[in-house]
């Protein structure tokens, strides 16, 4: 496998409730500097959040983007060849009754990143970051990982290696 790196991240669960977004999935697309905000003012979805979540929700994957009950979170839109994938939460729900789904969610997300590539002609190389919800501890761990789109299916492998650890 390709570059994997783990780190410590803050609870998505809380800090969700306590910038007042609503949180209502076990697979939630995370705005950019969701970690770091303090008023919702400085949140904004990738530009491909949207179709990410759309892909999900068409392949039988209850997904959601994150948003407040009141109102939308922009998209950010930056003119670069790179795609920036959002950060895909994965609550210690889905991981322990439901593992197949993050498969599933890996190989769409695969799928559409290996055929953005193509079409923009870029290099095979990818960064996604997933974090995990541990299912004793409910602490939250990011997963950073950069390498081949093919092999981001393979990931699945390693978000199940962690979460049956934490057991």
């Amino acid at each position: 496998m390709d570059g994997i790196e783990v780190t410590e991240y803050v609870d998505v669960r809380r800090h969700a409730e306590s910038q007042g977004l609503c949180l209502t999935s076990e697979l939630v697309l995370l705005p950019r500097g969701f970690e770091a905000i303090a008023s919702g003012a400085e949140l904004a979805h990738e530009a491909e959040a949207a179709t990410v979540h759309k892909l999900l929700k068409a392949a039988g994957i209850d997904a959601q983007l994150l948003q407040y009950p009141d109102r939308r979170v922009p998209s950010v839109i930056e003119r670069s060849a790179a795609w920036i994938p959002p950060t895909v939460f994965v609550g210690s729900m889905l991981l322990t009754q439901n593992p197949h789904a993050i498969q599933i969610a890996l190989n769409v997300i695969s799928s559409y990143i290996t055929d953005i590539l193509k079409a923009r002609n870029l290099p095979d190389t990818v960064k996604l970051t997933v974090v995990i919800e541990e299912t004793k501890s409910k602490r939250c761990r990011r997963v950073e990982y950069e390498g081949s789109a093919c092999k981001l299916k393979e990931l699945a492998e390693v978000l199940n290696a962690l979460q049956n650890d934490s057991r």
